[in-house]
């Protein structure tokens, strides 16, 4: 049976080493989101493919959140913001 080479070497060798895959930015939420003020608005859930953005029930209304394992960067939930409360940042994932 024939060895595996050593590809951490292999990539060093050849450029590839010190590029990590790039993970894509997350969506954050702002201050100035309507529900913060206690205005029922669900824009960007609605606006999320991947319903990374999601509401949970607390004192006062409905919170928004973000499952940054499920958000994608797309940026549709920022477009769709009535209050431009949604930006997108390279913050650290944490799993």
């Amino acid at each position: 049976m024939a060895e595996t080479p050593d590809l951490k070497r292999r990539n060093f060798l050849l450029g590839g080493f010190a590029a990590e895959p790039s993970r894509p930015p997350v969506a954050v939420i702002g201050q100035s989101c309507f529900t913060f003020q206690g205005i029922a608005c669900m824009s960007c859930r609605d606006a999320c493919p991947t319903g990374a953005v999601r509401f949970e029930l607390a004192v006062g209304g409905a919170r928004p959140r973000i499952i940054a394992d499920a958000c994608t960067g797309c940026g549709d939930c920022s477009q769709a913001c009535p209050a431009n409360a949604m930006s997108l940042s390279n913050i650290e994932r944490v799993s």
